[in-house]
Parts: structure tokens; sequence; C-alpha cells
């Protein structure tokens, strides 16, 4: 009964752990990227399920995400994006972003 309750206490701690991931990435997509990539913004509106998950894996590559957001300025903070994220930062909102794309079993918009 003891390692039944122990492999449960575990079970579930695994899972909130991975859900606060998934909204780690949620709240740096609306933080970071929403406020450039909204409906009506001239770099194009992006929302995890514009892609598919292939797309967003793509568009995360280092070359492909460094070229595009080079001189990205964070409108908040007036930083440039690329020095504003951590790695773990960057890697919560692919995650966001992959787990939500249009091909994935739970689409989003981020709204």
């Amino acid at each position: 009964m003891r390692i039944m309750r122990i492999a449960f206490i575990s079970i579930f701690a695994l899972a909130s752990v991975a859900g606060c991931l998934a909204e780690d990435g949620k709240v740096l997509y609306r933080a970071n990227c929403k406020v450039c990539h909204d409906k009506g913004s001239p770099n194009k509106q992006y929302t995890p399920m514009t892609l598919t998950q292939e797309q967003w894996r793509r568009a995360f590559s280092p070359i492909q995400f460094q070229a595009a957001h080079k001189n990205a300025i964070h409108p908040s903070t007036g930083k440039k994006l690329l020095e504003s994220l951590t790695p773990e930062q960057m890697k919560a909102i692919q995650r966001f972003a992959i787990d939500h794309a249009a091909d994935s079993e739970q689409p989003a918009t981020c709204g």
C-alpha cells in the first residue's frame, strides 16, 4: 500500500511539473511573442496553431530564429529580444508552440 501511495504522489508531482512548464511557455509566449505577432501586426500574426509541429521546429532552429529576430526589440523592455530570453525560456516557448500547433492534439491560439 505504501508503494502505491508513493507511486501515486510521484505521478501527480510529475504531472504538476509538466503543467507548470507548459504554463510557463504560454505565459512567456504571450509576454514575448504575441506582443509583436498579434492580429494586424506588420510582423504577421502567429499563434501556436498557425503552424504545424514540424514548421515550429524549423522556425525555432537557431539559424532561422536568430536570423528572423536578430534586430527584434521587445516593445515593453526596449531590449533586444535575443538578449532578453534565456535558453530555458526559449525552450519553454518552443515546447508550448509545438505542443499546441495546428496538427497537435490540443491546438491553441494563445488568446
